[in-house]
């Protein structure tokens, strides 16, 4: 039997619907005192989901001690058995069951296997947006006294406009194509 969409779709969507497996991650975080009739339903919606055409597995992975997220993690051979999925009574039947206890619920869907094993390097961890123009403006200032000792003397007979773009030019070069690297390979230090 052919599969076929079943209804308009959003191109920006493509990626579900894309021909390789899809595996999705959904994230949840539960009221308190409602984790036992969490765990009840998860144990349903894997059940559920194993049975389901299309699914090449389904898990559950609990949160640590300290608490955090729940996450389902499950897998359908392509997009479009995802969005029948998806789309299926026995999901919103399940999904209505657990109106009552999910609190917040994240999901992110992952194409193919290759991507999968790239997320976490192309994940940068948040930081306050002071943090970051804190530490842009720690590297840009160095790179500036630098320009301004070197390059300013000589270039201090041009008429002003000039000065300023070849100062700017400079510290843009220096920063895109020695700076920037050189961050991302400190960030990648500390990742590992």
């Amino acid at each position: 039997m052919a599969m076929t969409l079943s209804g308009p779709f959003d191109t920006a969507q493509l990626p579900r619907i894309a021909s390789d497996p899809v595996t999705v991650t959904v994230a949840r975080t539960v009221a308190p005192g409602f984790e036992a009739q969490y765990v009840q339903w998860t144990e349903d919606v894997v059940a559920m989901l194993r049975k389901f055409h299309g699914c090449l597995g389904a898990g559950v992975l609990h949160p640590g001690p300290d608490g955090g997220e729940h996450q389902i993690i499950f897998r359908f051979v392509d997009g479009l058995h995802l969005r029948e999925w998806e789309r299926s009574p026995q999901r919103a039947a399940l999904m209505a069951r657990a109106a009552g206890f999910v609190d917040n619920e994240r999901v992110q869907r992952t194409v193919g296997v290759d991507n999968w094993f790239e997320l976490s390097q192309r994940a940068e961890t948040k930081r306050p947006i002071w943090g970051r123009i804190a530490t842009d403006v720690a590297w840009v200032y160095q790179v500036a006294i630098v320009i301004s000792l070197v390059v300013a003397p000589r270039i201090a007979e041009l008429p002003f406009a000039i000065r300023v773009t070849i100062s700017t030019l400079l510290i843009t070069a220096v920063m895109r194509l020695a700076v920037g690297p050189l961050r991302s390979r400190l960030r990648a230090r500390r990742t590992l």
